[in-house]
């Protein structure tokens, strides 16, 4: 784990940075005082350096179907904003609470507490659109701005606390914020009336663009009220984002003039929410009893994500023989939906028939080449196999494509190691310690790697370059 000290300074910078290198092509406003403040690039590398910090401190799902809704959301949504070209980097915190954050260098967090408490997939992309306008107005950096007018004491207790909420210490970080005991620290924890009026109208914009409903934004607002005001306790994304019945009553004037699609359920969206409701149950009978009463539903869509909670609620209680049979019966109704097919590798994979895995994701992947789960799923039974020299080949095209992805780095290095590509393995675990803030562990892997490589002189070459990199970002101060 990472000092708190270090993470309190990273949150400090990168919270009230601003807009990432999504922004770094778009010409600066004549007069902008924010571009004096940080450049594009330096916003970039503090939210990344941030996220790294993030994941030492905080569970991260590692889910592939999961991370890989999450990111078409985020990118669906973003292409109808100001962010130009964006380079994002998504993650979703694993913690019942609601909350979402987008911080500079095109990082957005979503809780998986949005989703089970999200009526629709609408609620979930309206603060999704309403987090993205936040970076797209650079909210973060007049903030920054704001904070250093008033002192920067109070901005570091403010953002320290801010970071160690997000890292899932809500009380903790609630008590770093009284313990202040300034009426400022309160004043600058909240985004500003006039931050978060903008937000809502860009982001109903943004969901407007994009075909969805804009008034699914008032509707999530109310609701967090609603549970405010019956447990008492408000929303971790209350704290940051303060609402009222005024501003729910003027998001919902705005919805009005913005035009809104007919309704239409989402597939992924119900099924994913499924996996998550599924995962998160405390008890298997209000799995069993919540999914029972969705699948007296009308609605097909509805139906079936209650017969796949079902199935995964089989397979969380070890019931294979009836979670196979189910997913069976799914994949025979909707032969075009890959998430069915997965669940039946989940399903073998838990029983150990890694050789039923193998053969049904060669079958995914040769009409779906290089998907994301079915790879990782085939990968990681070919590891089990004692097969690392077909798993390899899985990974390192993924590799190529999420380069900052931790669990993928964590099963090349095995594949690797098991192959007796040392100098690769230590290079592997390298960057899974990196991506979740370890860097002096991180940096002895990358000596062992170099060691490793003595005599190769093109591999030896660029895993010098990528320790110079690591080194660099890992001592970089603003």
């Amino acid at each position: 784990m990472i000092a708190a000290a270090r993470f309190a300074l990273v949150a400090l910078l990168c919270l009230g940075a601003g807009l990432g290198q999504a922004q770094q092509q778009d010409l600066p406003e004549l007069g902008d005082p924010t571009v004096a403040i940080i450049s594009a690039e330096q916003e970039y590398r503090l939210g990344r350096g941030w996220l790294r910090d993030l994941r030492g401190q905080t569970s991260i799902m590692e889910d592939p179907l999961v991370q890989e809704y999450a990111e078409h959301l985020v990118y669906r949504l973003a292409s109808f904003s100001e962010l130009n070209e964006p380079d994002l980097a998504i993650v979703v915190i694993n913690s019942a609470a609601i909350n979402a954050f987008a911080v500079p260098g095109g990082v957005i967090g979503l809780n998986a507490g949005l989703f089970l408490n999200a009526a629709s997939e609408d609620e979930v992309a309206s603060v999704v659109a309403h987090e993205i306008a936040h970076v797209s107005q650079r909210h973060f950096t007049r903030r920054y701005m704001d904070s250093k007018r008033r002192g920067p004491a109070v901005l570091a207790a403010m953002l320290a606390s801010i970071a160690l909420a997000i890292a899932g210490s809500g009380d903790a970080g609630m008590a770093g914020i009284a313990a202040t005991q300034a009426a400022s620290i309160q004043a600058q924890l909240a985004y500003s009336r006039h931050n978060e009026y903008e937000a809502d109208r860009v982001g109903m914009q943004i969901l407007a663009a994009a075909g969805m409903d804009p008034s699914a934004m008032p509707r999530f607002f109310e609701r967090m009220l609603e549970q405010q005001r019956y447990s008492g306790d408000p929303p971790e994304f209350l704290l940051t984002h303060p609402l009222t019945a005024e501003r729910v009553a003027d998001s919902r004037a705005r919805a009005r003039s913005l035009s809104a699609p007919p309704a239409n359920p989402s597939a992924s969206f119900e099924l994913v929410r499924a996996r998550i409701q599924a995962r998160y149950f405390d008890g298997q009978e209000r799995a069993r009893d919540y999914f029972g009463r969705r699948l007296e539903s009308n609605d097909r869509v509805q139906k079936q994500a209650a017969r796949y909670g079902l199935a995964l609620t089989d397979l969380k209680e070890d019931r294979y023989d009836a979670a196979r049979r189910a997913l069976t019966e799914l994949v025979e109704a909707h032969p075009d939906q890959i998430w069915f097919q997965l669940g039946l590798m989940e399903v073998d994979m838990d029983q150990g028939r890694y050789t039923d895995v193998i053969e049904r994701g060669k079958e995914v992947l040769t009409i779906n080449p290089k998907d994301y789960a079915a790879s990782v799923m085939t990968a990681r039974a070919y590891l089990l196999s004692k097969k690392p020299e077909q798993a390899a080949p899985l990974l390192e095209p993924l590799l190529l494509q999420r380069p900052n992805d931790p669990m993928l780095w964590s099963l090349a290095a095995d594949a690797w190691g098991n192959s007796d590509q040392n100098a690769r393995a230590h290079r592997a675990r390298a960057e899974v310690l990196f991506l979740r803030g370890q860097d002096q562990a991180a940096l002895r892997q990358m000596r062992f790697a170099l060691d490793e490589a003595d005599g190769q002189f093109a591999l030896r070459s660029k895993l010098s370059a990528r320790m110079s990199e690591m080194e660099r970002l890992s001592s970089e101060e603003f």
